[in-house]
């Protein structure tokens, strides 16, 4: 009998996205927060303060995850700022490639981007994103 060793990260092609989206932001001066915590801890409040005592001197954006509602990219929209809303549909957390599309649709004319990701208790998945920062 022949053992051959097939070693391969399981995450790599996440981690490769990741990595692209890292260059972007830092190729556009844009600082990154991951904000991942159960759901009701917080994470929509806590990023609501955030914004409002930035806002006036940074330009801030947001990308806020989610089971199935628009809720929390709604709360944060309405302080005025982007906010985009990634609908998991039963995922329990963000992964790169997710974050990527979200990328398409908002400005990079930013100082501070902030991803609320999916809050739950059952999976603590934390997947890289490319953020500069995890916040849990």
């Amino acid at each position: 009998m022949k053992r051959i060793v097939v070693e391969k990260k399981i995450l790599e092609k996440n981690d490769d996205i990741a990595n692209s989206i890292r260059n972007l932001l830092d190729k556009n001066h844009i600082f990154s927060l991951n904000v991942m915590s159960s759901p009701g801890a917080g994470k929509t409040t806590l990023i609501e303060r955030i914004v409002e005592a930035l806002k006036p001197e940074y330009k801030i954006a947001a990308i806020d995850g989610d089971l199935d509602t628009q809720r929390d990219a709604q709360r944060i929209a309405a302080l005025g700022i982007e906010a985009v809303q990634i609908n998991t549909s039963g995922t329990c957390h963000l992964d790169s490639s997710m974050v990527q599309k979200a990328l398409n649709d908002i400005s990079l004319d930013l100082d501070l981007l902030i991803i609320e990701n999916v809050g739950n208790l059952v999976c603590p998945a934390s997947f890289y994103l490319g953020t500069h920062k995890m916040l849990y």
